[in-house]
């Protein structure tokens, strides 16, 4: 399928979420000229009590963020070249078919110069996913390794924004076919008056 039916199969789209998502990656790109974009997904358990009142995914970033200045402290301290990176987002809430379990797909947004690979996703420390596992089990208020797959990487996650390249090497519109997504109408709802759609302010 092409970019335009790959879309299409997606249903209607939010066009105020489309704007907003354009907005948050030339943002990324505007700052960091090379930009990691990566996707992944943000599930709930079934088995255990977790912290999954509206603030959840706020919580999420902010403990993303504080992981990643660590981390880049604690490699500068090493004595290793490191690259600020601002942590730009963002995020949708989506619900299962009986709408009684909500889940997260989300979009980051690092300076590639700091951070251009996931790593092994089944390590639990020393990548850059074993971070975001880290952050979003803080989140949830889960202090126990066996729910790392929370944390979903779906396949193909990373794509590498060169500012300069945008029209001809064509990363850039495939990740937009692929985070179009993100702002289906389907899979949605409103009446529990939680927010469905966050993205970064800057």
């Amino acid at each position: 399928m092409n970019a335009d039916d790959i879309i299409g199969s997606y249903g209607p789209l939010n066009p105020d979420y489309l704007n907003r998502m354009t907005k948050t990656i030339q943002a990324a790109l505007k700052e960091h000229p090379r930009t990691f974009a990566l996707r992944v997904d943000l599930r709930l358990p079934d088995d255990i009590l977790a912290r999954t009142d509206p603030a959840l995914i706020s919580r999420f970033m902010d403990s993303l963020k504080a992981k990643l200045k660590a981390d880049l402290a604690k490699k500068e301290s090493e004595g290793k070249r490191v690259h600020p990176s601002t942590l730009r987002y963002v995020w949708v809430r989506e619900f299962n078919e009986q709408e009684d379990k909500k889940h997260y797909h989300v979009l980051l947004l690092l300076n590639k110069d700091a951070y251009a690979f996931l790593g092994d996703y089944r390590q639990q420390t020393g990548n850059l996913a074993a971070l975001i596992t880290q952050a979003w089990l803080s989140a949830l208020g889960i202090n126990d390794e066996r729910y790392q797959s929370l944390t979903y990487f779906p396949k193909n996650p990373c794509y590498y924004l060169n500012i300069k390249m945008l029209d001809t090497d064509g990363v850039y519109a495939k990740l937009m076919t692929r985070v179009s997504y993100l702002a289906k109408e389907r899979s949605k709802i409103s009446a529990d008056g939680e927010r469905n759609f966050g993205c970064s302010h800057r």
